[in-house]
């Protein structure tokens, strides 16, 4: 399938590409980077992204990442991690420092859905 222009909507177009194309569907949940390529963006570098087509029978936990040995302890277990919502509807969950990556890869995908 031939890659569909991108409207700028990163969660929206992965979605609908994911809910339209079958193999998009198989290749987005084994191989992100080589999917999100097909769709004309690339992952930055230093990040390994997971992507989970939910299913209507299946619970999901994402547990955070446990600290380092030598860290204190934090008083608060959300402090681990940074919980984001895109209008209410998209969730990532990402240590802080991959957040500001995973913002520059929605940004490219908002300027390669602009117009020329």
């Amino acid at each position: 399938m031939t890659a569909e222009p991108m409207s700028g909507d990163f969660e929206r177009d992965l979605t609908r590409r994911a809910w339209t194309d079958d193999a998009f569907a198989a290749k987005i949940e084994h191989d992100p980077a080589g999917a999100l390529a097909d769709m004309g963006l690339e992952v930055p570098s230093g990040i390994k992204l997971k992507v989970v087509i939910q299913r209507r029978d299946r619970v999901y936990f994402t547990i955070p990442p446990l600290r380092p040995p030598h860290l204190p302890k934090p008083p608060e277990p959300l402090n681990q991690f940074d919980l984001w919502s895109s209008e209410g509807v998209f969730v990532w969950i990402a240590p802080v420092a991959a957040k500001f990556k995973l913002l520059a890869l929605r940004s490219l995908a908002r300027r390669t859905g602009e117009p020329s």
